[in-house]
């Protein structure tokens, strides 16, 4: 007589319900949290290891499979009995923290907001890219004409699947990425009326002895070399002095000389005149000597980037395009501009900017140094937030206004050292309570479960009495 097979959904059921599918799920979710590890060491990274390896669709699909394998197992016990208890809620709660895992990953946020004292900001930045493009077709206002979310860390762009950004007839072709790579540029002279003048100075007293390039946009009015207590100016016209020692160069348009005037910090005028490359000038401060090196009245920037192994403080992200038959590099965070007949194109490439509901002006920042020593033991931001006033953002102590918790996390320094800019990191976590139950659910389901196991264990182990002395009296009688 033939067997009789099963139910389709009992064989499903059976399938995801076995302890050897169980066993490799979890192998499998060892193994693939090692690899991501390794990622994080090599590439001294968290996001590549992020996003090539936890959130692959090798990791998706473990968890996909453990999931199902919980609920299957839960099915193939029912009818639940009483002893159940502790294994149900552990299970359930195992599901329900990986469902607050996934509402963080879909709908939270984790990013940064930057800011000086005084500077308000209601923009966070996040670690997802965005490319844009902007164009203007009459030489004055730019609009948006392409916008999109782009991943190519996980999505490289090559020659064989280059990704292709549509722009009329016209098209840009991006066809190499680099996550980690060091950026190169080179001041070259130009012939094209729209190009901004290049100064190339050397600045020389006892101290010093450095080299710098200064390079200007036409359609910018000044450049400036910020040396701390003094700066150096490339501009288009006389400027007013600003309280600090300064050298401004004013250009002329094709001329090989340029005008400077020479201000002190109390705003007198110390010297001007004109100067050639070449030449050098007696600033008169601290015996400093600045030297013109090259003089472009018309200059243009070649950038170029090279591929770095890893991350470093110096490296970045960088993507490589092709527009009409030459080739460009952009860089994450920088804006490339692009000129044909009648048209001006604006290129974006950089982190992702999400507006809050609400602004926070930075009032005051402040750093508590370790006695004896240059590192910073302490350090907190007062912020103005709207409706609360003057709040106090510690190391210890977060910001908790609109759905979003505000840390202190670090602080950048300018020329002199003193500390300017607060840096904050900003979270917002709609999966957290969710966690939080499901973490409570596997802790009290664990804890019914040793509870049954102790009242099954002390049952059995009064049986293993009783018995015994039956016995003992069964001996006992003559």
């Amino acid at each position: 007589m033939k067997k009789q097979q099963a139910p389709l959904f009992d064989r499903v059921i059976h399938f995801f319900a076995n302890l050897k599918l169980a066993v490799f799920i979890i192998l499998a979710i060892a193994v693939i949290s090692a690899v991501g590890t390794i990622y994080e060491a090599v590439y001294m990274e968290a996001e590549v290891a992020q996003k090539l390896v936890y959130n692959s669709v090798y990791m998706y699909t473990v968890l996909a499979m453990l999931s199902l394998t919980l609920i299957a197992v839960m099915i193939d016990r029912w009818p639940w009995k009483q002893h159940h208890a502790g294994f149900v809620l552990a299970h359930i709660g195992i599901l329900i923290l990986l469902m607050g895992a996934w509402m963080t990953k879909e709908y939270g946020v984790d990013g940064s907001m930057a800011f000086n004292i005084g500077e308000e900001r209601k923009y966070v930045t996040v670690k997802d890219r965005d490319l844009m493009v902007f164009a203007s077709f009459d030489g004055q206002g730019m609009k948006s004409i392409f916008e999109s979310p782009v991943d190519f860390l996980t999505h490289p762009p090559s020659e064989k699947n280059p990704y292709i950004v549509q722009l009329g007839s016209d098209q840009m072709k991006f066809t190499e990425y680099y996550h980690f790579a060091y950026r190169d540029a080179e001041i070259m002279p130009s012939d094209l009326e729209r190009d901004g003048p290049a100064i190339r100075i050397q600045l020389e007293n006892a101290n010093v002895n450095m080299t710098e390039w200064i390079r200007r946009e036409s359609k910018v009015n000044m450049r400036e070399l910020d040396l701390g207590p003094a700066k150096i100016v490339l501009a288009n016209q006389v400027l007013e002095p600003t309280g600090r020692n300064e050298v401004v160069f004013i250009s002329r348009p094709k001329d090989a000389k340029l005008d400077y005037i020479i201000y002190n910090k109390d705003k007198t005028l110390r010297k001007k005149g004109t100067v050639a490359q070449g030449d050098t000038i007696d600033t008169g401060w601290m015996a400093l000597k600045v030297r013109v090196l090259r003089y472009l009245p018309r200059s243009k920037e070649i950038v170029t980037y090279s591929k770095a192994g890893y991350f470093t403080p110096v490296t970045t992200s960088a993507a490589k395009f092709s527009f009409r038959g030459q080739d460009y590099w952009i860089g994450v965070n920088s804006v490339l501009r692009l000129f044909i007949e009648d048209t001006a194109y604006v290129v974006s490439y950089g982190f992702r900017q999400i507006e809050l509901a609400f602004p926070l002006r930075l009032t005051d920042f402040k750093v508590g140094m370790q006695e004896g020593t240059e590192r910073a033991a302490t350090y907190e931001s007062k912020v103005d937030v709207p409706g609360k006033g003057n709040v106090l953002i510690s190391m210890n102590e977060p910001l908790h206004h609109g759905g979003f918790t505000f840390y202190q996390a670090s602080f950048e320094k300018d020329e002199t050292g003193r500390p300017m800019i607060s840096i904050l990191s900003v979270n917002h976590d709609p999966g957290r309570w969710v966690k939080y139950l499901g973490s409570f659910l596997i802790v009290l389901g664990s804890i019914v479960l040793f509870y049954f196991r102790r009242v099954k264990w002390l049952s059995n182990l009064k049986n293993l009495a009783s018995q015994g002395d039956a016995e003992t009296k069964h001996q006992e009688r003559p």
